[in-house]
C-alpha cells in the first residue's frame, strides 16, 4: 500500500477519468480545496483524488510536505529574487533522490486509485501545484504506463540530471504559471520549457497576469479544457 491518505471528489455516475491532484509544500488537501472545487465543476465524468502528504512541514508543523526543501536549501535561496535561474535549478536538481522516492510512492498510489475506480492510464491525469507540480512532472515521466496527461501549476523541473536518465513515458504536459509568482519564481519558466523541448516532450504552456503563488479560476479553466479534450 502507498503512504498516502486522500480526499476525493466524485462526479455523478461512474467516472471515466481519474485526476490525481497533488497539493504543495506547507499545504494540505484542504488548502487547495478552493481550486479543486472550481476544477471539478468544469470536468465531465471525472473523479478528482487529492493525496495527503505524509510529513509535517518543517516550516509550519500544522501543515504538510512531501519532502524537505531546507535539506538542500536551508537559506531558501530559491525564493531570493537575486538568485539566478541556474542556481535555482541546481537546488532542485540536488533533491533528485527525494523526488524519485516520492514519485515511486505516488505511482503506487495512482495504481491503487486506478484499481479502486476501474480507470486505466489512458484516462488518468496527474496534476500538482508548486511542490506537487514538481512531483507530478517526475511521477508522470517515470511511470511505466503513459498517463493521458500531466498538469504542472507553478512548478519547476525537479532532479533533472537523475530524471533525464529515468524517463520512460512521454505524456502530454500542460505548464501553468503566474507572472507574479515570487515563490517558484516565474523567471524559471523559460528554462523549464527549454528542458521540456530538449527532451522532445509534448507540452503547452499558459501564463497568467497578476497571479502570484496561488491558483486562480483562469488556470482551472485551462486545466479543465485540457482534461476534457
Amino acid at each position: 500500500m502507498s503512504l498516502f491518505d486522500n480526499k476525493y471528489y466524485k462526479s455523478a455516475g461512474k467516472p471515466r477519468k481519474l485526476v490525481v491532484f497533488i497539493h504543495g509544500y506547507n499545504g494540505s488537501p484542504e488548502a487547495i480545496d478552493y481550486a479543486v472545487q472550481g476544477l471539478r465543476a468544469m470536468l465531465r465524468d471525472c473523479v478528482v483524488v487529492v493525496p495527503r502528504a505524509p510529513f509535517a512541514c518543517e516550516k509550519n508543523g500544522d501543515n504538510l510536505q512531501w519532502l524537505s526543501f531546507y535539506k538542500q536549501d536551508p537559506e531558501v535561496r530559491f525564493r531570493n529574487p537575486e538568485a539566478s535561474t541556474a542556481e535555482i535549478f541546481d537546488i532542485f536538481n540536488r533533491l533528485g533522490d527525494d523526488f524519485a522516492e516520492t514519485a515511486a510512492q505516488m505511482n503506487l498510489f495512482i495504481d491503487e486509485q486506478q484499481q479502486k475506480w476501474g480507470i486505466d492510464d489512458a484516462h488518468t491525469y496527474v496534476m500538482g501545484f508548486s511542490q506537487g507540480a514538481m512531483i507530478s512532472i517526475y511521477t508522470s515521466l517515470v511511470r511505466k504506463a503513459e498517463v493521458a496527461g500531466c498538469i504542472a501549476v507553478a512548478g519547476i523541473v525537479p532532479g533533472k540530471d537523475r530524471l533525464e536518465r529515468e524517463i520512460v513515458s512521454r505524456p502530454r504536459f500542460l505548464l501553468l504559471h503566474g507572472r507574479d509568482d515570487a515563490t517558484v519564481q516565474y523567471k524559471t519558466l523559460p528554462e523549464t520549457t527549454a528542458w521540456f523541448a530538449k527532451q522532445g516532450l509534448d507540452f503547452e504552456k499558459a501564463e497568467f497576469d497578476n497571479l502570484a503563488h496561488r491558483m486562480n479560476e483562469a488556470e482551472m479553466q485551462t486545466a479543465a479544457a485540457f482534461i476534457n479534450s
